[in-house]
Formats: structure tokens, C-alpha cells, sequence
């Protein structure tokens, strides 16, 4: 499959996975891909994550490779005050909230 094909088929699910599951503590969610290897998925935060910010990003995990299948997954909840210049966006941001 071609990257651009690749690319728009994950950022359609994972848009689809986020329905109803953003909350406010979630500051921007980063997707990346290595063709069908590998999928990773960050999600910053602006409190150190818990155990309930794990969970949901299992479920939009579970629903994004529900529609692909990929061999690998790495899922990241990480606390950042830092601006979304500094963040590591990997392939695309599939969310960001307004700051100032």
C-alpha cells in the first residue's frame, strides 16, 4: 500500500476512533506510521497521565487497528508543558486544542 493511501486511511480511523473520547486534560494527540510495521499513537497531556488516560488510548488503539492491521503498536501518554513547536508531532497531529 502507498504512503499516501497508508496515510489517509490512519488519519480517517483515528479521527473516527476520537469521536466522544477527547476530554480536557488531553493537549494534542500525535499519530505515526512505519508502512503496516508499526503504528504509534501519543497522546500529551497537561497532568501526568493515570491510569484512565492508559485505558482510553488502548480503546482508540483498539478501534484504529480494528481498521488496519498493524504488526506493531506503541501507545504513549506523556504530561508537556512545552509548546507544540517542541513536541514530537511523528507523521501528522490528529488533534490540538487552542492555548494561548
Amino acid at each position: 500500500m502507498e504512503y499516501i493511501e497508508l496515510r489517509r486511511i490512519v488519519l480517517l480511523s483515528t479521527q473516527k476512533a476520537l469521536l466522544g473520547m477527547i476530554y480536557p486534560e488531553i493537549r494534542a494527540i500525535g499519530v505515526g506510521f512505519e508502512n503496516k510495521d508499526k503504528f504509534t499513537i501519543v497522546c500529551y497531556l497537561d497532568r501526568e497521565p493515570n491510569e484512565d488516560d492508559y485505558e482510553i488510548l488502548s480503546d482508540v488503539t483498539g478501534e484504529i487497528l480494528s481498521d488496519i492491521d498493524f504488526l506493531e503498536v506503541e501507545e504513549k501518554c506523556v504530561f508537556s508543558n512545552e509548546t507544540f513547536l517542541n513536541l514530537e508531532t511523528l507523521d501528522s497531529w490528529v488533534y490540538k486544542r487552542k492555548e494561548n
